[in-house]
Formats: structure tokens, sequence, C-alpha cells
């Protein structure tokens, strides 16, 4: 008897052609198929809970909707989101499984999100950068600033929206930075495992050229932790939050000096804020840090540290029952700013306190990679360059994000 089972899906209200839909996408990036149905049809998809029978099913719609649906009609919709990789079904089990065994065996992690975020074509994309720093030129020309650029805070949001507080982070880097190690803590949005920092030795590509991953680095860190900071590897195959940083990198890096990546991805501290606990009562966080801190010491000036983060992500597309309004996005930023002049005081503590004594309200995906910035840099003070929000009228979500440089 068949019980579908839909695999976790996000699903979140978008106008399409004209019609106020749910728009249904994999958060893991195993499919690549997007769907638009009814609020009716999503309410059928919940029943396919791996329980319910396809009789059960049309029970269910003619307790809810008083209309009888034919077998037929549900079969062709089971099939509908199998055929996109929706279900947990043996379709998609050999495909994922064909899919990991092709990541794990490449030396490379490939470009994942150009021609969909970005520009594939190498001078579109170079043109997209240079635009975006003429423009960060144009609303806040650079001031130097006392001591060395040695980290930034930058966003991971799209191009399209962050473009400028991209590049008001990285204008400092390309500006005051001598660094060949960059040690980049991205977010990691959907990583299905219990593991603090997934690392890679991969080589990672992009439009503009290969960055080289220090694998010397890698394996300290590996041969510092007694658990396997690999398991989870696949989560670096789709995540963007380090690709994004790439490229500027290589935009300001290539052919002016040669330089190495660190790669790292940062799970959820949830669990933590759930507790009221600190990442410093979680060895495995602790010791991890530690590692990479003793590693930005003895590299100096030529350690260079990134956390690709955003901050809040609020209104009916994050889960949350109502959409924002003025009161909320003047709230979201009161709350922000104020966590980020813990930033500027180099308070790691401060800063994830100021998430989690709201129990992450604000739903903030770059709370780990900060934290783990301001416990590994060596430098004296920081600096927010920018913050912005965006959002988004048909979902009434929005997402807030900032940019910061810290000195030696």
């Amino acid at each position: 008897m068949i019980r579908p089972k839909l695999n976790p899906i996000e699903a979140f209200p978008v106008e399409h052609e004209g019609q106020e839909l749910i728009c249904l996408r994999d958060p893991y990036n195993i499919s690549d198929k997007i769907l638009y149905v009814s609020s009716e049809t999503l309410f059928i998809l919940g029943m396919f809970d791996g329980e319910h029978s396809v009789s059960d099913i049309r029970e269910g719609i003619l307790d809810k909707f008083g209309q009888h649906v034919d077998t037929e009609d549900i079969e062709r919709l089971i099939d509908q989101m199998d055929e996109a990789l929706f279900l947990d079904s043996e379709k998609f089990g050999y495909f994922k499984t064909n899919l990991e065994s092709s990541f794990n065996d490449s030396p490379l992690r490939a470009a994942n999100h150009a021609g969909l975020s970005y520009p594939e074509d190498p001078s579109e994309l170079r043109g997209w950068i240079a635009r975006f720093l003429n423009s960060a030129e144009e609303s806040k020309p650079y001031e130097p600033t006392q001591g060395k650029v040695k980290g930034i805070i930058s966003p991971h949001i799209d191009f399209t929206r962050g473009g400028k507080s991209y590049a008001l982070a990285y204008r400092e880097l390309a500006l005051d930075s001598s660094a060949d190690t960059y040690i980049i803590f991205g977010t990691s949005h959907y990583a299905e495992v219990d593991n603090p920092f997934i690392l890679t030795r991969k080589n990672f590509d992009t439009p503009l050229g290969r960055a080289q991953t220090d694998t010397g680095i890698v394996d300290r860190l590996k041969d510092s932790c007694p658990w396997d900071l690999f398991h989870g590897e696949i989560s670096h195959r789709t995540e963007h939050s380090i690709e994004f940083q790439l490229t500027f990198l290589q935009y300001l890096l290539n052919g002016k000096r040669e330089f190495k990546i660190v790669p790292i991805l940062c799970n959820s501290f949830f669990k933590l804020v759930e507790q009221g606990k600190s990442p410093t009562e979680d060895e495995r966080i602790e010791l991890f840090l530690s590692c990479a801190r003793d590693i930005v010491t003895e590299l100096g000036d030529r350690a260079f540290i990134i956390a690709g983060a955003d901050m809040a992500h609020m209104g009916p597309k994050f889960g949350d029952s109502e959409e924002v309004n003025d009161s909320t996005l003047s709230l979201i930023k009161e709350r922000d700013l104020l966590s980020l002049e813990y930033c500027e005081k180099l308070d790691a503590e401060g800063f994830y306190r100021s998430v989690e004594k709201e129990k992450d309200w604000r739903k903030i995906c770059g709370l780990s990679p900060i934290y783990s910035l301001l416990s590994t840099a060596c430098v004296s003070r920081g600096k927010i360059l920018d913050y912005d929000q965006a959002l988004e009228p048909d979902t009434g979500s929005v997402v807030s994000f900032a940019s910061a440089a810290f000195y030696s």
C-alpha cells in the first residue's frame, strides 16, 4: 500500500503568473526543481507523511473540503512529487546516493550557483563586481582606518540585493591586506549532521578560476579534534555562503598574488540557544576555535578571516505566522544594530547572548560564523561598514545583513 512521504521541503507564498500560490523547493538542493501549488494542494501534501495511505488522503480531502477526489488524481500528484525528487522514495534514494558518490570522488567543488545567482560568463561577472565596488565608493568614499585590516563580515545574500554591502567589506581587504591565507567561516544552512564545523579538502571553482584549499591547515584542524570534521562534507556541494565570497576574492586577488583558502562551514548554534548555554560550554566548539586561533596567531599578517553571514530572517517565508511591517522592521534594525555593537567591541559572548536571550527571534543565520570570527581573529577593534534590509513585498518577509571590518 502506497504511503507517500514528503522530504523536508521549503514552502512559502509567492505571486506567480498573477496567482497567489505556494512555492516548493528543496532546501538541500538535491533536487533543482521548483513547483508552484495552491494552498489546497499544500494541505494535501501535508498528509504525505509516510503514515497516510491514498485512501486516507482521499478521506482527509473529503473532511476538509467536502469534495471527492479520484484515486488517480492522488496518484498523479504522488508521481509529480516523486519526479521532482520531493518524496522519500527509491527514486530519490538512488539519485541522492549517486550525487553524494560523485561529489565525494571529485577533488573539486564546482561552482554551484554560477548562471543562477550570478553570471556564469567571467567578463559579465567581473562587470557586476566592478559596478558594486564603484557604487560602494560613490555612496561611501574610502577612509583609511588605523591598524591593518585582518578580517571582515560580508553578507551571503544574493548579489543583486547585497552587492554594495559586499563591496564595502571587500574594499577594505583590497586596499589594506597582504594576506595569502583566507579562512572563510560560512553559514551551513541545511547540514543534516551534528557537527559544529564541517571541513573539506576540495578546491573551489568559480567562473573566475580555481581557488586552492590549504590542505595543510585543513589537516591540522582535523588532527586537533577527536571527531570527524568531514562528517557532512556533502553540505559544501551547494552551500552559497562560501562560494559568494570567493568571487570577490578572485576578482580582487587573481593576477596580483597567490592565495589559498580554508573553507569552513559553521553549523547552527540553535540547540545551545534553546538550552540557554554558551558556545564556550560546548567542548567541540571550544577546541576547534582554539586551534583555529592558534593557526591565525602563527600566520600573523598572512592570515585573514572572513565570515560569510547574514542577519535576521523574518516573515512567512521563514516560518513566521505574520508578515513583517514597519514596526517589525524597526525592531529588527534596533536589535541587529545592538548585536553588531558587540561585534565592534570584539565581544563574541556578548554578540551570542544578544541573540540567545531572545531565543533567536530574528533567526540570525550568521550567528555561528560571526561568533567564530570574533573568537579567532587577532584584532584590536571592529568597525561596522554597512547595514541594510532586503524586504520581499510578495512574501511579506525580510532578510537583514551587514558588513564590518576588523583591524589589528
